[in-house]
């Protein structure tokens, strides 16, 4: 998401979402390294917050199963 370019792809993304009347969209803005720092340090990371699926969670409180499903779903990055 990076750039001007980036914003406006979010913003019609988000548009596109709103137009369809779907009812959840939800976001983790955070990069893949931060999360593989947090899975590596965890009593450095004790505050970083994570949506999971329609709940928010502590990264570190996680399962390792769920920690890499969370940092898989980050690797798509290029938009």
């Amino acid at each position: 998401m990076k750039g001007e370019d980036g914003t406006e792809k979010l913003v019609d993304f988000i548009k596109a979402w709103r137009e369809l009347k779907l009812w959840h969209l939800q976001f983790n803005i955070i990069n893949r390294e931060t999360l593989i720092k947090a899975q590596e340090d965890p009593d450095a990371y004790r505050s970083l917050l994570v949506r999971v699926a329609g709940y928010s969670a502590y990264f570190c409180e996680l399962s390792k199963d769920l920690q890499d499903d969370i940092i898989s779903r980050t690797e798509h990055t290029a938009v």
